[in-house]
């Protein structure tokens, strides 16, 4: 894995929900967003927008701007994902934590290294971070994002865990 990552605002945002935002600094030597993550992020009313706020503030995630985001990623992507593909287009050695699949798509068709949210979360618990993955994402699935029982019987089976279909 790299040792800087690049976040769009999706995975901040469910890591600020299920309070593990920590493990971008646990588990990264540096870890940036673009500004357009940012104001994504701070543009909501929720737990989220603090948590950004204090991680900034505390110098373990990092703002960058973007100059001269691609005009066809303007057309297919949001500000946000737009502007973190681009960033990681000029910083090679960094990864993308990102978990929109038509992003994470077009970042792969540039040969970028990705990572979404569960896996990140496999990470920290393969370097002992977290006990388990899927409460997490049992938590993060309760707190609003779409994670259907078959992504999560899958990631069950790639962090050793046994997968309940009435959670």
């Amino acid at each position: 894995m790299k040792k800087c990552i690049i976040a769009d605002a999706g995975p901040i945002i469910a890591l600020c929900k299920i309070q593990e935002l920590r493990l971008l600094e646990q588990l990264f030597e540096i870890c940036c967003i673009t500004k357009e993550v940012y104001q994504e992020v701070i543009s909501g009313n929720d737990i989220a927008v603090n948590c950004l706020q204090s991680a900034v503030n505390h110098g373990y995630i990092k703002i960058e701007t973007v100059n001269n985001i691609d005009a066809d990623l303007q057309i297919l992507l949001d500000p946000g994902e737009a502007s973190a593909i681009t960033l990681a287009l000029k910083k090679k050695k960094y990864a993308l934590l990102i978990d929109e699949t038509k992003g994470r798509h077009i970042a792969r068709q540039y040969k970028l290294s990705v990572i979404g949210l569960a896996g990140l979360l496999i990470l920290a618990k393969k370097h002992r971070l977290i006990d388990n993955v899927l409460p997490l994402l049992i938590k993060v699935r309760n707190n609003g994002y779409w994670l259907s029982n078959h992504f999560l019987y899958e990631v069950a089976k790639l962090s050793n865990e046994k997968f309940d279909n009435d959670c």
